[in-house]
């Protein structure tokens, strides 16, 4: 999967304070359940662990490429991200127990 855009909410809530529900647009990262994921067009109303069917896509459950001058700190062992701003691809390994960008 490439993500291009994304935007991290934090963790997902179905609804704000005042009640209203939540809406997510494409690229909004959330958390739930330990399990980051992402929205692959407007979603409300729906939990994430719905999956696919209606919009959310795991991080976790698979290898991402991220296309960002920051480094996504939400990554994991496995995943890709290319630096816009200096052009290199890195790849996420662990080492030792210590998670690491490597570049590729």
């Amino acid at each position: 999967m490439k993500i291009t855009h994304f935007n991290f909410r934090g963790e997902y809530r179905l609804n704000h304070a005042s009640g209203n529900s939540i809406s997510y647009d494409k690229g909004d990262v959330v958390y739930y359940e330990n399990k980051a994921y992402i929205a692959s067009k407007r979603i409300s109303g729906s939990h994430p662990i719905l999956g696919e069917n209606v919009g959310w896509l795991s991080l976790s459950d698979r290898s991402v490429l991220y296309e960002s001058e920051t480094v996504p700190f939400y990554a994991k062992i496995g995943d890709e991200w290319f630096n816009k701003s200096n052009g290199i691809l890195y790849k996420r390994i662990e080492n030792n127990s210590i998670q690491i960008w490597v570049e590729l």
